[in-house]
């Protein structure tokens, strides 16, 4: 009879609940429970939908020796929430048309007495050059744009504007730690413009953004409790892009989750 797999038992957890790292694809809020488990695959639940999951043990990584500010189980494969089940998440890859070849004229024997074929002038040869420089620059245009529409789905302008603007005044947020509290950051970069939870009180897990807008970006406080949320990152306030994570004690950071915070 074969021994079951050594893996990371979540067994242990009892009714604590964690987060996977990196989060499961499609899968909105990242926060789960453990059910229960086999030799081969280990069964969880969805704290805010109530949904439940086979996750193949082979999947499941190292769990972070601490739960502050939350309890992170490491994946080893990117996964992706198809079908009601879970899969290896594999990216697209679009290989590119090779250029169009120029046929090469067979030689034809001479006729005696036969004319001789009239020859294509230096000014057609430049033309059909030309045609052929303008196909191969067609080509790669749209191999371009399918690669942009595969990844990013349809492009919308005002995003690759916002994508480029991520600059801000000052850089003072990347003197915070994983550590800092409301408290620290207000003592380190001043009074917040905006102060806001992003999450219920009833929440497991609390998200607040302190807004400093006149800089061009937020921090993002994350605990189990309102009173002992801590520093986990900084956004772009126009772009939503990531300026600043911290890394986690189990190994990744906390990118993921500032990626797909609760609107806000």
């Amino acid at each position: 009879m074969p021994e079951p797999p050594s893996s990371p038992t979540l067994e242990s957890f009892g009714n604590r609940p964690f987060s996977f790292y990196p989060a499961i694809r499609n899968v909105e809020y990242n926060e789960w429970t453990f059910v229960r488990e086999t030799w081969s695959e280990v069964q969880v639940a969805n704290s805010r939908t109530g949904s439940q999951l086979w996750i193949p043990r082979h999947f499941i990584g190292t769990v972070s020796s601490s739960d502050e500010p939350v309890l992170i189980v490491g994946l080893k494969r990117e996964l992706e929430l198809k079908g009601g089940a879970v899969w290896p998440y594999e990216r697209a890859v679009i290989s590119m048309p090779p250029p169009p070849r120029v046929g090469e004229r067979k030689a034809e024997p001479e006729t005696p007495g036969a004319p001789e074929p009239p020859r294509p002038s230096p000014s057609a040869e430049s033309q059909v050059g030309r045609l052929i420089g303008f196909a191969l620059l067609a080509g790669l245009g749209a191999t371009l744009l399918v690669v942009v529409f595969a990844f990013e789905g349809v492009p919308r302008p005002q995003d690759w504007w916002r994508k480029r603007q991520t600059a801000t005044t000052d850089q003072r947020y990347l003197t915070l730690t994983r550590e800092d509290t409301r408290h620290d950051v207000h003592r380190k970069l001043g009074a917040a413009e905006r102060e806001q939870w992003i999450t219920p009180e009833s929440a497991e897990i609390h998200f607040a953004t302190l807004w400093y807008e006149k800089r061009s970006y937020l921090v993002v406080l994350m605990g189990s409790d309102r009173a002992g949320a801590s520093y986990i990152g900084t956004i772009h306030t126009s772009s939503r892009q990531v300026l600043d994570s911290v890394k986690l004690p189990g190994g990744g950071s906390t990118a993921s989750m500032l990626r797909t915070l609760p609107k806000y």
